[in-house]
């Protein structure tokens, strides 16, 4: 039974135009301390320095606390390095990533930013938004929902409904997927973590090996398992007709939910 949900699950994967994606992670903090982030674009769980020429499609990383929202700032020696302005208190917060529309386009030559107006022989064409969003427990022992179970208005958005330091290896990790803040149903909710697939997929070009995969029901809601510890990726994407066809063909939206579960902290 195991071989065969595995078996499953590793084909329950999508293919699309971009194999990056946008994820988030946090150091381990305690209160009192700077928070630490880093901006994944790429190959999960690995990062990579973004490309110049790609900078000014993403928003800078935001903190999320119960006094509002405020810009973490660029700083280390990678340019998806970022930090808090001033050290966080103890609490279970947000730290949000945002990849703007941005048109990409495909012909004989391959892809290039660019919508079919641009490129009048392209072959496909989406607008690209990403999304990314990592639940933040600074301190030992928070583990609050205040702030974590609350939209923050993502058009594609992955939302908890506790806080995954309440929740054991082989428990159940209950989210609602929204679009345009209205609960999903009948959407691919994939999830894996740091560890699961140790091939090596920039030169193999495989799609991304996922632990656990499931639906969401008719009030947008999935239970995600996780069977290990460890820092946890969920993932949904959602595509639709662009309004324009003459313009592109799809409007391709990508979300994450990175989370820890157990004790296991970077």
């Amino acid at each position: 039974m195991k071989k065969a949900v595995l078996a499953a699950l590793l084909c329950a994967v999508s293919l699309s135009a971009h194999a990056h994606r946008v994820w988030v992670s946090t150091n381990h903090t305690h209160g009192g301390e700077i928070l630490k982030a880093e901006l994944g674009y790429g190959e999960f769980p690995e990062f990579e320095p973004i490309a110049k020429e790609r900078l000014d499609i993403f928003k800078p990383l935001q903190l999320v606390t119960p006094q509002g929202r405020e810009n973490l700032v660029q700083k280390g020696l990678h340019n998806y390095q970022f930090q808090s302005t001033k050290p966080v208190k103890d609490g279970s917060f947000l730290v949000l990533a945002e990849y703007q529309p941005t048109f990409w386009s495909k012909n004989a030559a391959g892809w290039k930013r660019q919508n079919m107006t641009q490129m009048p022989d392209a072959t496909y064409c989406e607008q690209t938004r990403m999304y990314g969003k990592n639940i933040v427990n600074v301190g030992h022992e928070s583990a609050d929902t205040a702030v974590i179970t609350r939209p923050v208005g993502q058009l594609l958005e992955i939302v908890p409904l506790d806080n995954p330091a309440n929740i054991q290896v082989g428990e159940r990790f209950k989210v609602r997927v929204l679009l345009n803040g209205e609960p999903l149903p009948n959407a691919t909710l994939t999830a894996t973590f740091d560890g699961f697939d140790t091939s090596d997929r920039g030169k193999s070009h495989k799609v991304e090996a996922q632990a656990f995969s499931d639906t969401t029901g008719d009030d947008g809601t999935v239970a995600i398992i996780p069977l290990r510890q460890g820092f946890w990726k969920a993932s949904v994407e959602h595509k639709a007709d662009f309004a324009d066809q003459k313009v592109c063909q799809k409007q391709a939206n990508y979300t994450t939910l990175t989370f820890q579960i157990g004790h296991a902290h970077h």
